[in-house]
């Protein structure tokens, strides 16, 4: 049996899931802040709001659940800090909470998450994974047989196994693993993406 959790991204801004430098990565986000239990080979889905009709932005395949700390030292996930100075793909790090040795936690300069610290630390962990589909503004309509999985506040994770697996049947079949498209929401949210970036075609 292969859980699959499944929540709802309000923005989409490039921020939560990460999806750049090799790996997906969510870091400060619902399942995150609800301290989902997601275990190795397990999955997690994101999709679009109700007023927008749940449409799939991304599933991942879930490789670690990373303490913070150890996710802010480790040397994979250095460009994963975010550089304020940088293009639109380096200013939208997740990687930006450290601690001290007192357990103190520190917030590095980010264009996002200011004054939720509290929130972002409280269960610190982030969810890492190599294989992913990331479609971002190429994001499509949920196939009706899928809709019951999606839905309501917080993570979901009680789903009949045989929808799980026709879910994860029907992501692998789909799409190619990887980034489609670049973030919906980049140009508008959080400063993720400035104008010099409008109209690539890649998030190169």
């Amino acid at each position: 049996m292969t859980r699959l959790y499944t929540y709802i991204i309000p923005v989409d801004s490039g921020l939560a899931p990460n999806p750049f430098w090799d790996w997906c990565t969510l870091a400060v986000c619902t399942p995150n802040h609800q301290g989902s239990a997601v275990k190795p080979g397990e999955w997690i889905a994101g999709f679009s709001t109700k007023e927008t009709g749940y449409q799939f932005i991304y599933a991942m395949k879930v490789d670690e659940r990373i303490h913070m700390n150890d996710y802010f030292n480790d040397p994979r996930f250095q460009s994963k800090k975010p550089d304020i100075a940088g293009n639109w793909k380096q200013r939208c790090g997740d990687n930006f909470y450290s601690q001290l040795s007192s357990g103190e936690w520190v917030e590095h300069p980010n264009p996002f998450h200011e004054s939720m610290r509290d929130i972002d630390t409280k269960i610190p962990y982030v969810f890492v994974g190599h294989k992913f589909w990331y479609l971002g503004r190429k994001r499509v309509d949920t196939p009706h047989e899928f809709l019951p999985m999606i839905g309501g506040r917080g993570a979901r994770v009680n789903h009949p196994q045989e929808l799980v697996d026709k879910f994860k049947a029907w992501v692998q079949m789909s799409f190619k693993p990887g980034i489609t498209a670049i973030p919906l929401d980049a140009e508008y949210g959080s400063g993720c993406i400035n104008k010099d970036a409008l109209g690539k075609k890649s998030c190169d």
